[in-house]
Protein backbone atom coordinates (compact mmCIF):
# COMPACT_ATOMS: atom_id res chain seq x y z
CA UNK A 1 0.00 0.00 0.00
CA UNK A 2 2.68 2.38 1.13
CA UNK A 3 4.66 2.01 -2.20
CA UNK A 4 1.37 2.13 -4.45
CA UNK A 5 0.48 5.25 -2.77
CA UNK A 6 4.11 6.85 -2.71
CA UNK A 7 4.59 5.60 -6.70
CA UNK A 8 1.05 6.88 -7.20
CA UNK A 9 1.42 10.13 -6.08
CA UNK A 10 4.70 10.74 -7.52
CA UNK A 11 3.94 10.20 -11.24
CA UNK A 12 0.40 12.77 -10.28
CA UNK A 13 2.65 15.46 -9.18
CA UNK A 14 5.65 14.96 -11.60
CA UNK A 15 2.51 14.91 -14.49
CA UNK A 16 1.09 18.34 -13.21
CA UNK A 17 4.53 19.58 -13.13
CA UNK A 18 5.29 18.96 -16.58
CA UNK A 19 2.35 19.96 -18.06
CA UNK A 20 3.17 22.97 -19.63
CA UNK A 21 0.69 25.11 -17.95
CA UNK A 22 3.02 27.70 -16.49
CA UNK A 23 1.25 30.84 -16.08
CA UNK A 24 -2.68 31.44 -14.46
CA UNK A 25 -5.00 33.91 -15.66
CA UNK A 26 -7.42 35.14 -13.24
CA UNK A 27 -9.95 32.83 -13.61
CA UNK A 28 -6.87 29.48 -13.00
CA UNK A 29 -5.89 31.76 -9.81
CA UNK A 30 -9.41 31.64 -8.46
CA UNK A 31 -9.28 28.10 -9.24
CA UNK A 32 -6.01 27.26 -7.97
CA UNK A 33 -7.55 29.11 -4.35
CA UNK A 34 -10.53 26.75 -4.81
CA UNK A 35 -8.30 23.70 -5.00
CA UNK A 36 -6.74 24.75 -1.89
CA UNK A 37 -10.11 24.70 -0.34
CA UNK A 38 -11.59 21.44 -1.80
CA UNK A 39 -7.83 20.18 -0.62
CA UNK A 40 -8.56 21.09 3.11
CA UNK A 41 -12.36 20.12 2.81
CA UNK A 42 -11.10 16.67 1.93
CA UNK A 43 -9.11 16.13 4.38
CA UNK A 44 -11.89 16.09 6.80
CA UNK A 45 -14.09 13.93 4.60
CA UNK A 46 -10.99 11.33 4.00
CA UNK A 47 -10.42 11.50 8.00
CA UNK A 48 -14.08 11.01 8.48
CA UNK A 49 -14.67 8.08 5.82
CA UNK A 50 -11.67 6.34 7.17
CA UNK A 51 -12.22 6.70 11.08
CA UNK A 52 -15.69 5.24 10.58
CA UNK A 53 -14.66 2.25 8.10
CA UNK A 54 -12.01 1.66 10.97
CA UNK A 55 -14.96 1.79 13.51
CA UNK A 56 -17.19 -0.07 11.80
CA UNK A 57 -15.67 -2.39 9.54
CA UNK A 58 -12.61 -3.07 11.87
CA UNK A 59 -10.32 -3.42 8.86
CA UNK A 60 -7.73 -1.33 10.39
CA UNK A 61 -7.28 0.41 13.83
CA UNK A 62 -8.42 4.01 14.57
CA UNK A 63 -4.92 5.16 14.92
CA UNK A 64 -3.96 4.03 11.43
CA UNK A 65 -6.71 5.87 10.35
CA UNK A 66 -5.53 8.83 11.21
CA UNK A 67 -2.48 8.56 9.98
CA UNK A 68 -3.42 7.67 6.93
CA UNK A 69 -5.86 10.47 6.79
CA UNK A 70 -3.07 12.79 7.67
CA UNK A 71 -0.39 11.16 4.90
CA UNK A 72 -3.30 11.38 2.22
CA UNK A 73 -4.27 15.10 2.94
CA UNK A 74 -0.52 15.81 3.26
CA UNK A 75 0.38 14.09 -0.42
CA UNK A 76 -2.73 16.43 -1.70
CA UNK A 77 -1.64 19.36 -0.32
CA UNK A 78 1.99 18.58 -1.64
CA UNK A 79 0.30 18.20 -5.50
CA UNK A 80 -1.25 21.53 -5.09
CA UNK A 81 1.38 23.24 -3.63
CA UNK A 82 4.19 22.16 -5.80
CA UNK A 83 2.51 23.40 -9.01
CA UNK A 84 1.56 26.76 -7.57
CA UNK A 85 5.49 26.75 -6.47
CA UNK A 86 6.10 26.23 -10.26
CA UNK A 87 3.51 28.82 -11.51
CA UNK A 88 5.27 31.02 -9.07
CA UNK A 89 8.24 31.10 -10.19
CA UNK A 90 7.06 31.67 -13.61
CA UNK A 91 5.02 34.43 -12.73
CA UNK A 92 7.60 36.34 -10.33
CA UNK A 93 10.00 36.16 -13.01
CA UNK A 94 7.77 37.34 -15.66
CA UNK A 95 6.65 40.21 -13.23
CA UNK A 96 10.22 41.37 -12.82
CA UNK A 97 10.63 40.91 -16.75
CA UNK A 98 7.52 43.50 -17.69
CA UNK A 99 8.60 45.69 -14.90
CA UNK A 100 12.19 46.46 -16.60
CA UNK A 101 9.70 46.65 -19.76
CA UNK A 102 7.88 49.40 -18.17
CA UNK A 103 10.21 51.33 -15.95
CA UNK A 104 13.51 50.46 -17.28
CA UNK A 105 13.40 50.99 -20.84
CA UNK A 106 16.65 51.82 -21.58
CA UNK A 107 18.18 48.46 -20.57
CA UNK A 108 14.97 46.46 -21.21
CA UNK A 109 16.94 45.38 -24.86
CA UNK A 110 19.59 44.08 -23.50
CA UNK A 111 17.77 42.38 -20.59
CA UNK A 112 15.38 40.60 -23.00
CA UNK A 113 17.98 39.61 -25.22
CA UNK A 114 19.50 38.08 -22.19
CA UNK A 115 16.17 36.52 -20.93
CA UNK A 116 15.21 34.88 -23.90
CA UNK A 117 18.26 33.10 -23.94
CA UNK A 118 18.10 31.91 -20.01
CA UNK A 119 14.47 31.62 -19.21
CA UNK A 120 14.26 27.87 -20.54
CA UNK A 121 17.01 26.39 -19.08
CA UNK A 122 15.83 28.62 -15.62
CA UNK A 123 12.32 26.91 -15.98
CA UNK A 124 13.70 23.29 -16.59
CA UNK A 125 15.94 23.56 -13.82
CA UNK A 126 13.37 25.25 -11.61
CA UNK A 127 10.65 22.24 -12.53
CA UNK A 128 13.60 19.72 -12.31
CA UNK A 129 14.19 21.15 -8.66
CA UNK A 130 10.33 21.07 -7.59
CA UNK A 131 10.05 17.34 -8.92
CA UNK A 132 13.07 16.16 -7.38
CA UNK A 133 11.45 17.78 -4.08
CA UNK A 134 8.06 16.48 -5.06
CA UNK A 135 10.04 12.31 -5.07
CA UNK A 136 11.67 13.26 -1.79
CA UNK A 137 8.06 14.81 -0.20
CA UNK A 138 6.52 11.64 -1.13
CA UNK A 139 9.02 8.91 -0.11
CA UNK A 140 9.50 10.49 3.76
CA UNK A 141 5.36 10.91 3.68
CA UNK A 142 4.65 6.91 2.49
CA UNK A 143 8.00 5.54 3.53
CA UNK A 144 9.04 6.43 6.44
Amino acid sequence: MKWIGCVFFIFVTLAYIWNGKDFFSKKQWFLAGLMFVLVLVGTVVIGFTLKWIAQSMSLFSVAKAKQYSIILSMSFLCVWGLKVTVVLLCTILSGITGWHKRYNIENYEKISAVTRVVAPGLLIVAKSAVSLGSILMFSGLWLK
